[in-house]
């Protein structure tokens, strides 16, 4: 056995003692761990389906036979004999199962009302085969358009006290030029 077939050997019996013995975690986490393993196993289309063939393709088992040998176990069948691991928690594993099945069926029984009610939707009108009448042509005047609106012009917006003016130029490149006498108000030295 290569170490790769050993891995997924591993992988397989840890999903197989998620799935019967349950786990140590919370009971919230170990149904959660429980329900991925049911999917792992039962899921016939998906990723888990998907998982569950490439693990039994490296370990040299046909996908369909485990995936049948553990719906058999789920309903109500015989436990494989797995070494250490005890069926503990079949009885919970079975109860989610059940309760998966129930789903699935509300959720098939739903989908097939559903695509028998695009169905009738979709059937055409019979086809009458009779003579085509000649319908008048009718010719109406346009109405003459409207004239567009006029927009009224914006009030002045009103003066406000919080803003205050300033002497300073929104744009510095739009002050005038300094003069030399007012270098003491910008706090430079004259030049002597």
């Amino acid at each position: 056995m290569t170490p790769e077939q050993a891995l997924y050997l591993a992988v397989m019996r840890l999903a197989v003692s998620d799935l019967i013995g349950g786990t140590r975690d919370e009971p919230g986490r170990a149904d959660l761990i429980r329900k991925d393993a049911i999917a792992f196993f039962t899921d016939s289309i998906g990723p888990w389906a998907d998982m569950r063939a490439e693990v039994c393709e490296a370990i040299d088992r046909d996908p369909d036979e485990v995936r049948a040998a553990i719906i058999e176990t789920l309903e109500g069948g015989d436990l494989p004999n797995l070494g250490h691991v005890r069926g503990q928690q079949i009885e919970k594993s079975r109860a989610l199962w059940r309760a998966q099945k129930s789903q699935n069926a509300l959720i098939e029984a739903h989908r097939a009302k559903h695509e028998a009610k695009l169905k009738s939707l979709a059937k055409p009108a019979p086809v009458v085969a009779s003579k085509p009448t000649r319908l008048p042509r009718i010719v109406r005047a346009l109405p003459k358009p409207a004239p567009p609106p006029q927009a009224k012009p914006m009030p002045p917006a009103p003066k406000s006290s919080r803003v205050k003016e300033t002497r300073r130029a929104d744009k510095p490149w739009k002050c005038p030029p300094r003069s030399p006498e007012d270098d003491f108000w910008y706090g430079i030295a004259p030049s002597a």
